[in-house]
């Protein structure tokens, strides 16, 4: 029987039962697996994707459906159903598709042609550079020949015969398109479920039982649809540096204009589209002007710009001003980042969960999570950054997707395997930027057994040969397990090897057990018992950088020292703890200093300090020794002024390694602690000795001078650092005090009437210590820009001294000695460094 047009009914019976042919060769799709590792989930992807189309299709609308109720419904059950590579590109395909159809109401084979078309051009605008030989080659293929029938058909059973016959051949030809496939012996699986959805249309009009037969072998629900666990480059040969993303709230647009004016500013460019949105990702130099070419388009949303080369974290960009709307309209728990991540057994939750994951998905290999249940799990956290870590490149993209329709601040961290984001967990409070910059050196291997005969370059594997994988690509072979752990260990551990993760699975081996123990035993090494399938193991070799220092400084937040400050050098910071209003808060962590200003000045808050605790420093100092420092050199605030270091020294006692530990009292807070760490870690990184280093440390921190003015007394009042009637004195009388430090304590090393004249002090004390030496000088302050300007002013008086050797300016004063003294600057003095 003829078919002259499809409606939206009729659609929505060949979608259905496209959908259901496809389910139907899940298994057969899973086979065609490039690599022979047993995780080859193509068919599970594509098909859970179109369950969750037919689905709606078939609870969500009735007999009477219109084209528009159809197109929204299957363009949003694809996108929020996606999962994996192949299930993203089948819903651009689908999406393309239904865009493609416009105001149509019936489509004739010419519509349907026009949107097949518009289709292929979806799909290959979704990837930046796209590859032959894949679904694009098959959806390209379907579309031209869909075009040329169109013009001589008006029979669509015949049309959709002629372009499944088209998508048949074209599948068959991918081996000869892409290499790889021909090493494996394979056709391309996405092709091949592309196809089966093109053969489901058909059969649906020429055999009338297929939607009942189909019915019958529907995809059954896995275990994983229902599990979601809550609780809490290179750089060199990077040429464009900024990976840039945003979303144009328009997808009706002429975007083949738009992507070429965007490509001109650099490459690695992917577009996905919906009828509402557009989305780009690219690598450029210049990603400012890729917004201003983008709004030309429409509004912007979702806009993050990530520096490869320094490696900063991928945040999304709005101003101080829009950040606090964003803070203020939403009850997020701004003090933290939260984690999502991925674990494909029950054993792996529970590790991830007690390293402090927010959020754990079951899920990995042939049971992607789809775009709505990451969706679920970012909506059950309640903070500021939520950090998605999906151990699976399968899981990469649908990640992204979810991340792009969530209207929280989501950053996808492109972990492959599930150790790696273990080791992100792990070491989440060293920050992103230097667990990026680890994760380069270390091993993540993954143990199975070979499923199919192949040759992948110069490696000729057989079925059932044990199989290692490293950081994701099949890299050994051999035929007993024990031969292929001792191969991977012999040739990956190395003297700079600190840690090792083995996760093992529930095929156990006892030799290569055993080969294990013996190849970890001077290695200090962690076993969890996953019992995850089709793996026997997975390992992750963690490795120190060569060029590290043998000491570390460990340093308390009072120094007042930035990110900014120690990167790139062997310096840890235990933070203090600032109570605001009864909400603790970890001094640089979890609120900046300009945040506790605000806090502070703006909103005069009631706040307080406290120390960390011996096990805080216990921590650290042993993150410190795993990461392979050999001795550690712990400077901190003066005992005078704060009980940290005695907290430091009951931590030190707890960590068997107190000989390798080197506490010292700076005598100092602020300018004058931090210029001591940086200073011992110069001399670290210079390779100097350990008792060098102490030595140095020991014999210049009393020979520094800080000199500060306390503009407003009423602070130090509140701390009850002095009484209220000398505040009230002094205020009446327009007395200035200057502080110092002297022999660790707060000392008033001058009182003076004005503030003006307080400021002349420190000039005419610079002034004469510059007579005798050369001396460094750094100035500080903190509050408002009114202490900042008088700084400034200091300093407009002393830069022209020639025997400043060095001027370090406008160091931040933080919240622990912003909490007791209030608004404050001045300067540090220091001899020339020797």
């Amino acid at each position: 029987m003829a078919i002259k047009y499809l409606d939206a009914k009729r659609l929505k019976m060949l979608f259905i039962g496209g959908g259901k042919w496809v389910i139907k060769h899940e298994e057969l799709l899973n086979e065609l697996n490039v690599y022979p590792v047993p995780d080859g989930d193509t068919g599970s992807n594509m098909a859970m994707t179109l369950n969750s189309m037919i689905t709606d299709l078939e609870q969500k609308t009735s007999e009477k459906i219109t084209m528009k109720e159809f197109i929204d419904t299957v363009e949003e059950a694809v996108l929020m159903g996606a999962r994996g590579n192949s299930g993203t590109i089948l819903s651009q395909v689908i999406t393309g598709f239904l865009r493609g159809i416009g105001e149509k109401k019936k489509l004739l084979p010419k519509d349907v042609a026009s949107a097949l078309v518009n289709a292929k051009k979806t799909a290959y605008n979704a990837v930046g550079e796209p590859i032959e030989g894949t679904i694009l080659t098959v959806i390209r293929k379907i579309s031209e020949k869909a075009v040329e029938c169109s013009e001589k058909m008006e029979d669509l059973v015949e049309f959709l015969k002629e372009i499944v016959e088209t998508g048949k051949k074209t599948v068959e030809e991918t081996p000869e398109l892409l290499p790889k496939l021909k090493e494996a012996g394979v056709v391309d699986a996405g092709g091949k479920g592309l196809f089966f959805l093109f053969e489901g249309f058909y059969k649906v009009t020429t055999e009338l039982n297929l939607l009942v037969e189909l019915q019958k072998s529907q995809v059954k629900e896995t275990e994983f649809d229902k599990t979601i666990a809550n609780i809490d480059h290179d750089p060199e040969s990077i040429r464009f540096q900024y990976c840039t993303e945003f979303i144009i709230l328009n997808g009706n647009f002429d975007t083949e204009e738009y992507k070429r004016r965007v490509l001109e500013l650099g490459d690695s460019a992917v577009f996905a589209q919906t009828s509402k949105k557009f989305k780009t990702h690219i690598h450029t130099n210049h990603p400012g002007k890729a917004f201003e070419i983008a709004l030309e388009y429409g509004p912007l949303e979702k806009m993050k710009v990530e520096n490869m080369r320094l490696q900063h974290d991928n945040l999304q960009i709005f101003s101080e001003k829009d950040e606090a709307k964003i803070f203020e309209n939403s009850k997020v728990d701004k003090t933290k980042n939260a984690f999502v991540i991925l674990a494909d057994t029950e054993n792996l939750k529970e590790e991830f969960l007690k390293l402090g994951a927010d959020v754990v998905i079951l899920g990995g290999q042939s049971k992607n999570p789809s775009v709505q249940e990451i969706l679920n799990a970012i909506e059950k956290v309640k903070k500021r950054n939520i950090y998605i870590l999906p151990n699976n490149k399968n899981v990469i993209t649908t990640a992204k997707l979810a991340a792009e329709k969530s209207k929280k601040t989501v950053i996808v961290q492109e972990t492959k395997t599930m150790l790696e984001g273990y080791y992100y967990l792990k070491n989440k409070e060293d920050g992103v930027e230097e667990i990026r910059k680890a994760v380069k050196r270390n091993y993540s291997i993954e143990i199975t057994k070979a499923i199919r005969d192949t040759k992948i370059e110069s490696l000729t594997i057989e079925k059932d040969d044990f199989i290692g994988l490293v950081n994701g690509k099949i890299k050994y072979s051999k035929k007993t397990l024990d031969e292929l752990v001792n191969q991977i260990f012999d040739e990956l551990i190395a003297e700079n090897t600190i840690t090792a993760t083995v996760v093992v699975g529930s095929q156990r081996d006892e030799a290569s057990k055993k080969r294990i123990d013996s190849k970890l035993a001077n290695i200090k090494t962690k076993i969890i018992e996953g019992n995850q399938n089709n793996y026997y193991y997975y390992i992750y070799l963690e490795n120190k950088d060569p060029k590290m220092p043998e000491i570390a400084i460990l340093t308390d937040s009072i120094s007042d020292l930035t990110k900014e400050d120690i990167e790139e050098l062997p310096i840890k910071i235990v933070p203090l703890k600032i109570d605001i209003n009864g909400e603790l808060l970890k001094d640089g962590v979890e609120i900046t200093t300009s945040e506790f200003w605000h806090e502070m000045m703006g909103k005069n808050a009631n706040i307080k300090t406290s120390q960390p605790s011996p096990q805080e420093f216990l921590n650290a100092y042993n993150r410190l020794f795993e990461k392979g420092y050999k001795k550690i050199i712990s400077i901190h605030a003066s005992s005078k002024l704060s009980g940290t270091i005695q907290a430091a020294k009951v931590g030190r006692s707890l960590t068997n390694r107190e000989n390798d530990i080197e506490l010292i009292d700076s005598m100092g807070v602020s300018l004058l602690e931090g210029f001591l760490v940086l200073g011992a870690a110069g001399k670290a990184i210079r390779g100097e000795s350990f008792i060098t280093v102490v030595n140095w440390v020991n014999n210049f921190k009393n020979k520094g001078k800080l000199l500060m003015i306390i503009p407003d007394l009423r602070y130090l009042e509140r701390g009850g650092r002095i009484g209220k009637a000398s505040s009230t004195i002094a205020g009446a009388l327009n007395m200035k005090p200057i502080l110092t430090i002297n022999q660790g304590e707060i000392a008033v090393e001058k009182k003076v009437l004005g503030e003006r004249n307080a400021q002349k002090y420190i000039e005419k004390y610079i002034e004469r210590e510059s007579k005798k030496q050369s001396i460094i000088v750094m100035s500080g302050w903190g509050g408002t820009q009114t202490e900042l300007d008088s700084v400034m002013k200091v300093y407009s008086e002393i830069k022209s001294n020639p025997k400043i050797s060095t001027l370090i300016l406008n160091r931040e004063i933080g919240a622990v000695i912003g909490a007791h003294a209030g608004p404050v600057y001045g300067l540090f003095v220091f001899p020339r460094l020797s």
